[in-house]
């Protein structure tokens, strides 16, 4: 019992060592008036669209802007096709009838259909195979366009004097923006309205769902030269204009060939003094506050004007910023939002370390003596 005893002991002195050892280290780290490193001026703590991006966002909606809209959905390389030919009469094979006596002319004969229907599907060279007609160009015409085109074909062709042709698009495959991740409907998304924006085209995807974070990533169509076609990173909340008083993004026109991918909202490391560091995942709605009380809150130590939020931006650029929890829990502050990747921490306070080891101690002595006695 005594050895048992001795070794109780032991343990409550290399507590005691260890507490002070750890209270005088966070006490000497905190020097007093230095803070964290000023973050730089940005819309809002919640916009996580980097300076870049957003420069790179600008320069693709002015560009988009001047650019002379196309008038509608341009048929291309396999899309689908309905077209439909009233009163056109298909000429049938016949062997030669003789001439009259007069020389009176051949009369073909001829089919007894009263119209042509037929889905069509545009080649990849972008053509169109019609009876009578052959292959006739499609790529890059509007609907309309095709139809005067396939009119003008006919009468040329003496095939019909005054066709009426009709042509709609069953199934565009070509010129579409792409809409993957957490989106309500993940799918291709045809370009058919002049005016469409990106935010209409997430919209029209049913918006990001309950899984989404707030992370977009746009990969802007190609213009045929060798230009930028790395992904942006865009706040997605600011593109749809659900901010607030955060602002906006611009919002440029679509173009076919956009890509665009909502990220799922992912987790957040929580480290410091909380009770359960940790790695949680990011819900619809979650602030640092919530953060820091799904890590089980805060020990008596930390230092809750202070809590720092490290944001990676894109490759090579982040920043950091400081939240009052004081203040947020007052209603004097802002409590911002958390994102995939986010590292929030809670530092310790230098007026409380001393007084939080100090119960420590008291604690692990109560702890070890009330075993002591129980022997």
């Amino acid at each position: 019992m005594i050895a048992l005893a001795d070794r109780k002991h032991g343990g409550l002195r290399a507590a005691v060592l260890l507490s002070f050892a750890l209270a005088c280290a966070e006490g000497c780290s905190v020097r007093r008036g230095v803070e964290p490193p000023p973050s730089p001026e940005r819309a809002g703590l919640g916009d996580l669209t980097s300076a870049a991006d957003r420069a790179r966002l600008e320069a693709i909606a002015a560009a988009r802007t001047g650019t002379p809209d196309e008038g509608g959905y341009r048929i291309g390389p396999d899309d689908l096709l309905d077209i439909r030919i009233p009163d056109l009469l298909e000429a049938q094979p016949q062997a030669a009838s003789p001439r009259g006596a007069q020389g009176g002319a051949e009369v073909p004969a001829v089919s007894a259909a009263p119209a042509f229907q037929q889905g069509v599907r545009v080649t990849g060279s972008g053509e169109v195979s019609l009876p009578l007609l052959g292959m006739v160009p499609a790529n890059g015409l509007t609907a309309t366009e095709l139809e005067q085109e396939i009119d003008r074909r006919l009468v040329a062709a003496a095939v019909l004097r005054s066709p009426h042709v009709s042509v709609l698009v069953a199934e565009y495959r070509s010129r579409v923006v792409a809409v993957t991740g957490s989106v309500e409907r993940p799918g291709l998304y045809p370009v058919t309205r002049p005016g469409t924006t990106l935010a209409d085209v997430l919209w029209a995807a049913g918006g990001p769902n309950r899984e989404a974070g707030r992370v977009v990533e746009f990969v802007p169509a190609g213009d045929g030269s060798a230009g930028n076609r790395s992904p942006l990173r865009l706040d997605i909340e600011l593109l749809l204009g659900l901010a607030g008083r955060d602002g906006r993004l611009p919002n440029p026109l679509a173009r076919p060939g956009d890509v665009v991918s909502v990220a799922p909202a992912g987790s957040v490391l929580v480290d410091g003094w909380v009770e359960k560091p940790g790695s949680y995942p990011v819900t619809r709605g979650l602030t640092v506050s919530g953060a820091l009380a799904a890590a089980g809150g805060q020990v008596f130590a930390a230092d809750r004007r202070r809590a720092t939020v490290k944001r990676v931006l894109g490759p090579g650029e982040d920043y950091s910023f400081t939240v009052d929890l004081e203040a947020v829990s007052h209603g004097t502050a802002a409590d911002p939002p958390v994102v995939d990747g986010d590292v929030v921490r809670l530092p310790v306070s230098r007026s409380r370390v001393v007084p939080w080891g100090m119960w420590t101690v008291a604690r692990e002595m109560i702890h070890v003596g009330g075993n002591v006695l129980l022997f």
